[in-house]
């Protein structure tokens, strides 16, 4: 489900690192299958830093196709990056090759945590609910908004 582990198997194992591919959950419609998908590293810059500008230039040149060549020669990445120009080199693993469809076609939102700033904390039983069939989707979708709605309240957020 995640392709940040195919290089740990590849250096464990590498002989069958590309046995290991990677296949979109399916739904109700192929054609409209997606991927939810882990937003990449971030680079940043201490504000206190007495060597901003550098810093810059440094984070620029890392993001720029002559840096990213750089650094996919030194190792290859575990998944997509977020610049757009890019090219994967070849030697990448299945499970990540499997994924640039979805890319490439737009096919993919974040995962939640990185879209909502709080996740209700009974999301693990919901999920258990739903994928028992003790609730549909949608209610377990309900149940899990109203989760959200609590634990912003009892966090005491603005707006809520």
């Amino acid at each position: 489900m995640v392709t940040f582990a195919t290089g740990t198997i590849a250096d464990l194992n590498p002989t069958n690192a590309n046995d290991i591919g990677f296949f979109a959950q399916p739904g109700d419609d192929a054609a409209s299958n997606g991927l939810t998908i882990w937003m990449p590293q971030t680079l940043a810059i201490y504000k206190g830093s007495k060597n901003i500008d550098a810093a810059k230039q440094f984070i620029a040149f890392y993001l720029s196709p002559e840096g990213l060549a750089t650094r996919m020669a030194a190792e290859p990445p575990q998944g997509p990056w977020a610049v757009k120009g890019v090219k994967m080199p070849d030697n990448i693993a299945a499970a990540t090759k499997d994924i640039l469809p979805y890319v490439d076609a737009d096919k993919t939102t974040p995962a939640l945590e990185f879209v909502s700033p709080i996740k209700g904390p009974n999301l693990p039983q919901i999920s258990v609910e739903v994928g028992l069939g003790m609730k549909t989707p949608l209610q377990g979708a309900k149940d899990y908004d109203k989760d959200v709605v609590k634990q912003a309240k009892q966090l005491g957020l603005p707006g809520w």
